[in-house]
């Protein structure tokens, strides 16, 4: 398994996520029924969700960018 972080973005401002969440692969955090996917996006989400032109910038556990999801 591989571990990957969601960070949010906002303007200049970046929001790590420290804890991260291990998946086997990243497509798996898009798949429904998977709680520990799930659990990050939920966190993600409630942080998030009243700021607009955000954008969530995940990262492998090595801090390449694997996934870019502007809103």
């Amino acid at each position: 398994m591989a571990r990957y972080h969601f960070h949010v973005q906002l303007a200049d401002r970046l929001i790590p996520d420290r804890e991260g969440v291990d998946l086997p692969n990243l497509r798996s955090a898009f798949e429904p029924g998977n709680a520990a996917a799930c659990a990050s996006w939920d966190a993600l989400l409630d942080v998030i969700g009243c700021m607009p032109n955000r954008i969530t910038v995940i990262t492998d556990e090595a801090g390449r960018i694997v996934f870019v999801l502007a809103v």
